[in-house]
């Protein structure tokens, strides 16, 4: 059976249980290939492997541990995966999206299990032996996401050395775990310091967008989550880059872990897109999720804002604007226009309760704030609103802070796609699947080492 997705089986072996770094690492490595337009068969570890390292710690074999390992991981991170025993790995044949699959104590040597499937087979691929100098980061920004980032980026000094970080609230920041030498005050010095690339997590029009052109300006490459600011100014920062000869990369401005901008620029060169449709707020999916539990809409927001989900402030979120912020970024990779998001007809979840709620779920169906646009003779057009979905529709399958995007071709091909979208550590991956991507493009290639999607949106 021909695949739709060409799949990458991933020797991990017994990397993964090595250290904390080595299991972020393995990680990062299965996102990439996802978001690359891989399928991802993970080997967590052989039975001989997972004998011999029982063996040598005085303990039972553990077959899954590796894979269990594996599996909280990737589940801290909001990426989707499935779990099988290796005796299901032949099941694959018969999936043309095999997504993200964890296999534990495979019994045959990963090339074979690969052949089997009709995949490539792939080690852990740690660039550290081919990186002679980390990659320098100013981190600009240091809040839920800023703070992941950061973790990150200090558990792996042989990758990556920070500049320095730069903060609204120093105060703040001196009381906090971040180490005080990296605080700095003002953050124009921090981007006119030497760094091979400037991480922008502010948020909002200024600073960022003073910080980011300047930053671009003296041949710095940016990685930023800012979709206020890119739905606004994406084309002037993007012409720039490229006059600068360096990358504006914006994995996390949509989506979290979903990688939606990926998805659609992959889905554009294949074939003439007709519409694109999306959950893409998981702050509001979150809320609908517990006003349908009982809460009411102050409550939920509350609950959101607890969990790290929603901002001090939501109303960009509630109101449909961060969704359409989202949705603008999305149409110019998928029809080549730029739209203004602030012209999208937007209703957000104003008037939304628990009433509602259980009125639409007894006609079979689940309310879900969706983002969409659509060709039309007329144009492009575009909404963000409720909407009442079958209980059957990927949109309405997804839970919490999930996001979900659908991509429809002129052929009448549809490609789903669902992964965590907000939170500390969906998005951390994001920004950190760009930091990786500068980090190979500067140390020489790995053999079997295949480039992730090109992130320049010219």
């Amino acid at each position: 059976m021909k695949k739709s997705l060409p799949i990458r089986v991933l020797d991990l072996g017994s990397a993964a249980l090595r250290s904390e770094a080595s299991l972020s690492h393995a990680v990062h490595q299965i996102y990439r290939e996802w978001r690359a337009g891989y399928g991802v068969v993970a080997l967590g570890a052989s039975a001989d492997d997972l004998l011999k390292r029982a063996e040598q710690l005085g303990l039972p074999p553990q077959q899954g541990a590796a894979s269990a390992l594996l599996s909280l991981a990737l589940e801290r991170s909001g990426i989707p995966f499935r779990s099988l025993d290796f005796r299901q790995t032949t099941d694959l044949l018969d999936e043309p999206h095999p997504g993200i699959v964890v296999v534990s104590g495979f019994d045959r040597p990963a090339a074979v299990i690969a052949r089997e499937i009709g995949g490539t087979c792939l080690a852990l691929n740690d660039p550290a032996h081919r990186s002679k100098t980390p990659l320098r980061v100013a981190l600009l920004g240091c809040g839920t996401v800023g703070g992941g980032v950061l973790e990150r980026l200090l558990a792996r000094p042989d990758l990556f050395r920070v500049t320095g970080v730069a903060v609204r609230d120093l105060g703040r920041a001196e009381r906090s775990w971040v180490p005080r030498h990296l605080l700095v005050r003002d953050p124009l010095a921090l981007v006119e310091r030497e760094a091979d690339a400037v991480v922008e997590l502010f948020g909002g029009i200024e600073p960022a967008r003073s910080l980011i052109t300047r930053a671009l300006d003296l041949g710095r490459p940016v990685v930023t989550a800012n979709k206020a600011l890119l739905a606004e100014e994406i084309g002037p920062l993007s012409r720039l880059a490229a006059r600068r000869g360096v990358f504006l990369r914006c994995s996390a401005s949509v989506g979290g872990a979903l990688p939606a901008l990926e998805a659609v620029r992959r889905a554009a060169l294949a074939g003439r897109i007709e519409a694109i449709s999306g959950v893409l707020n998981g702050t509001c999916n979150y809320v609908l999720d517990r006003i349908g539990a009982g809460l009411s809409l102050d409550e939920a927001v509350a609950a959101a804002q607890e969990a790290g989900f929603a901002e001090a402030d939501p109303l960009l979120d509630l109101d449909g604007s961060d969704a359409a912020q989202k949705l603008a970024l999305l149409a110019r990779e998928a029809f080549g226009t730029a739209l203004d998001w602030r012209r999208i007809p937007r209703r957000g979840l104003a008037g939304l309760d628990r009433s509602v709620l259980d009125a639409v779920a007894r006609r079979g169906r689940a309310v879900r704030l969706v983002a969409s646009c659509e060709r039309t003779a007329a144009g492009l057009r575009a909404s963000v609103q409720p909407l009442e979905v079958p209980l059957d529709h990927p949109f309405a399958r997804i839970r919490g802070a999930d996001n979900a995007l659908r991509i429809e071709h002129r052929s009448g091909e549809t490609a789903d796609l669902t992964a965590r979208g907000a939170g500390r550590w969906p998005t951390t991956e994001a920004v950190l699947a760009d930091l990786y991507d500068l980090l190979e493009e500067r140390s020489a290639a790995a053999p079997n080492f295949v480039p992730a999607a090109e992130e320049v949106l010219a």
